[in-house]
């Protein structure tokens, strides 16, 4: 089964919720209302991104506790009774997207459950390895110095206008 346009972007949402980048998610919202997704399902992605986001703050706080030989607890995303096909493609999207490793491997078992393919599962990969860029390069833009923005301005028109002569 193919990707829809609403699963992407309902996954592109999450990712962008996730990754904590306000401009992909005010893309991402109106394509996904553009899409078809409902009210309801947009803040069903959130909710799925932000649980996800908070299981990684969590697996990292029991992680770093354990380092000085503490104990920490770590809170679960929903688990597999919640399990459905849009969910699975939101949550190994913003998994990726927070860098979380144990949420990467526990969603991606669930997505294989609900049948998602290993094509769909690089698809979602790609697009959040792609929010992520976008969302950094927003934080790097609030540092660099005159001279960094210049040359970065610069590398974008060159990659654009080679972009433009291969079409």
């Amino acid at each position: 089964m193919a990707i829809t346009v609403k699963e992407k972007e309902l996954a592109a949402v999450g990712i962008s919720v996730a990754s904590g980048c306000k401009p992909c998610t005010n893309y991402h919202v109106k394509a996904v209302r553009e899409a078809g997704a409902s009210d309801e399902e947009i803040k069903q992605a959130v909710a799925d991104a932000l649980s996800v986001r908070k299981s990684a703050t969590d697996f990292m706080k029991a992680h770093a506790l354990a380092r000085l030989g503490q104990e920490g607890s770590h809170s679960h995303a929903d688990g597999p009774s919640s399990m459905n096909r849009v969910r699975e493609l939101v949550s190994v999207g913003a998994a990726f997207g927070v860098n979380c490793t144990s949420n990467l491997k526990e969603h991606l078992a669930a997505a294989e459950t609900v049948g998602i393919s290993q094509e769909e599962v690089a698809e979602i990969v790609k697009l959040a390895a792609f929010i992520k860029e976008r969302a950094a390069s927003h934080v790097e833009r609030l540092v660099r110095t005159p001279e960094e923005e210049g040359q970065a301005t610069a590398q974008r028109r060159s990659e654009a206008e080679v972009g433009n002569s291969t079409v």
